[in-house]
């Protein structure tokens, strides 16, 4: 059960995904609608038909793999916070997810929204939509991997780590 104190660090996970997709947005449809800064409709064929679904499900199997790494680890420190193991969770502290795999995440989801962006939509709605959505996802994703990866800081242990088991840097 989710307490009421809990929530508002929670809630603030949206706020990230929000701005980020409403500045994706603003892009698109400053730079790639009103300016017309598309491929052509040749072009456009490729980005949907291949590297899209290509680079998303590129990145969709390695998402997956993270999140259920990060899923499982946040199990066992939950599970050491509860049973009071300070040395169980000194022994998982540290095992994050690698800077490179953030990279290459990061990478193929900015390559997915920026290619989504040069598809040419004949409706603002349906640009905002794809890329506003996308980005609102991709974000999110990454939001909630980062916060379940450190149990120092994410959202989700807050006030359930015993202050004395906090080490100063």
């Amino acid at each position: 059960m989710v307490k009421t104190g809990d929530l508002i660090p929670q809630c603030k996970i949206i706020l990230t995904p929000l701005l980020a997709s409403a500045f994706a947005a603003f892009v698109w449809y400053y730079l790639f609608f009103r300016l017309h800064l598309n491929v052509g409709k040749a072009d456009e064929t490729a980005l949907t038909n291949t590297l899209i679904p290509v680079l998303a499900t590129f990145h969709a199997i390695l998402a997956a793999a993270v999140l259920s790494k990060v899923w499982e680890e946040f199990k066992q420190i939950h599970h050491c916070i509860l049973k009071m193991d300070e040395q169980g969770f000194s022994a998982c502290l540290h095992d994050r997810i690698p800077f490179t795999i953030h990279l290459l995440l990061a990478v193929m989801s900015l390559l997915i929204v920026f290619s989504a962006m040069l598809v040419e939509y004949q409706h603002v709605s349906a640009g905002l939509l794809v890329v506003g959505g996308l980005t609102f996802v991709l974000t999110l994703y990454w939001e909630v991997a980062t916060n379940l990866d450190n149990p120092l800081s994410g959202v989700w242990y807050i006030n359930r780590v015993p202050p004395s088991w906090i080490k100063a840097p």
